[in-house]
């Protein structure tokens, strides 16, 4: 639990009092601890009180769910389209909250933190060009004929092979896009207003997320941004591969995919490699989530396609913790299939393999080191002995008594036999990997 004392230095006072954004501070339990007065005009006296009473009953379900994978993740960063009761019983204020975890030096967790925007003042008030990193969207580019031009990583891996499809098709044209009707009335509401227009998008497919959207005028055309509504646990009720006891057994990260390339079934291992590795723990019911740094993940992009068509792969994947650490895996990407030979779903198992990258570092580095030392002694011993060699050279056997001659017949022969057998020895060394 934190300190009383410390959650006034949690967030600066002018930010607190800014008059746009709604802050609170909630505590474990999922109580306030602390709020500013924007977030105190939708929900009087919040002081101890749980914030999901504050919201209406279906996105109160969809925070508390949220809530708890924060604290099993620390790391997790949540992105939330909450509605909060307005003045009366029959309207709701919708707020896109941002949640984040606040941890100790010894990584207990000390408080969440949340910060909201109403969804009205990006509509009219806000500059929503500069809330669309902090927010978490993707974004679609469209010319001033609302064609698709392109679109960004977070995209392509919320939609998958579909985006492919979609170049220089009108937005309405597309699979994904073409059958709502709420995207026609955006298209309309900013050919006639130059004022963002939000709204959510129900995707009605199997297995697929619902979006926050929120379409856009840019300079040379429209800019259309969508960031998932994570709401579901009905999403992770598809039938699994693994019992829960069986895939928690397993060592090493799991995750298992269905056919579509959806998360359906991940063990604790998997959730903490999120956490550490990818910046955020995935979550049931939605593609697999590499945003923070997708292009360092085209392998395992391209294997999960691979298992969609039967094909195995496995592949050694390196991940930068940070500037002063990275750590290796032995990916292993395959599909699995029923008795009927259809398929099941796509495992991807990884093992650690940092600790043995390590001692085979060290082993190289000592490999050196032995190598050197071994090479040393022929150059040490090859000095001396060329030096006698020469003086061998000056002896003229015509001064040495008979006794002489005979025993320097012997010594010449030697040394070239040792200078001989030196040389052999340092070119085997030479040759040692």
């Amino acid at each position: 639990m934190i300190c009383t004392e410390n959650i006034e230095n949690l967030i600066p006072k002018s930010v607190m009092d800014f008059g746009h954004f709604h802050i609170v501070i909630l505590d474990v339990e999922g109580r306030v601890l602390k709020s500013n007065k924007s977030f105190e005009k939708i929900s009087p006296s919040p002081l101890g009180k749980e914030f999901w009473k504050s919201l209406s009953l279906e996105t109160a379900e969809e925070f508390c769910y949220s809530f708890e994978l924060m604290l099993s993740s620390p790391k997790i960063r949540r992105h939330l389209l909450l509605e909060h009761p307005g003045w009366d019983e029959n309207r709701f204020s919708q707020i896109w909250w941002e949640f984040s975890v606040i941890t100790t030096p010894e990584m207990d967790i000390s408080a969440v933190i949340g910060i909201g925007i109403g969804v009205h003042l990006l509509e009219q008030e806000m500059p929503w060009t500069n809330l669309v990193d902090v927010l978490g969207f993707g974004k679609i580019s469209l010319d001033r004929n609302f064609r698709i031009i392109d679109w960004d990583d977070r995209i392509e891996n919320w939609f998958g092979e579909n985006v492919q499809e979609w170049k220089k098709k009108a937005l309405t044209q597309t699979k994904d896009f073409g059958e709502e009707t709420v995207i026609f009335e955006g298209l309309h509401a900013v050919l006639d207003n130059p004022k963002p227009f939000c709204f959510l998008l129900k995707n009605k497919g199997e297995n697929k997320s619902d979006f926050a959207a929120l379409l856009a005028s840019g300079n040379n055309g429209y800019q259309f941004f969508l960031v998932p509504k994570e709401n579901s646990k009905s999403k992770s009720q598809e039938a699994k591969v693994f019992s829960d006891r069986d895939i928690n057994l397993i060592k090493g990260p799991m995750f298992v995919l269905n056919h579509e390339g959806i998360l359906v079934q991940q063990n604790l291992e998997a959730k903490k490699f999120g956490a550490d590795c990818l910046g955020r723990a995935n979550t049931i019911g939605y593609h697999l989530n590499f945003s923070a740094a997708p292009e360092k993940f085209l392998k395992f992009f391209s294997a999960i396609d691979s298992a969609k068509k039967g094909i195995s792969s496995q592949f050694e994947q390196s991940i930068f913790i940070s500037k002063d650490e990275i750590r290796f895996w032995e990916v292993s990407i395959r599909p699995v299939q029923n008795f009927k030979g259809e398929m099941k779903g796509i495992i991807i198992h990884l093992l650690e393999t940092t600790s043995y990258k390590k001692q085979i570092f060290e082993l190289y580095q000592e490999n050196d080191k032995l190598k050197e030392m071994a090479i040393q002694p022929s150059h040490i011993l090859r000095g001396p002995l060329s030096s006698m060699l020469g003086i061998l050279e000056l002896i003229d056997p015509k001064d040495l008594s008979e006794e002489n001659k005979k025993l320097f017949g012997y010594l010449k022969p030697l040394a070239m036999e040792m200078d001989d057998k030196i040389r052999e020895y340092a070119k085997t060394i030479s040759s040692w990997k």
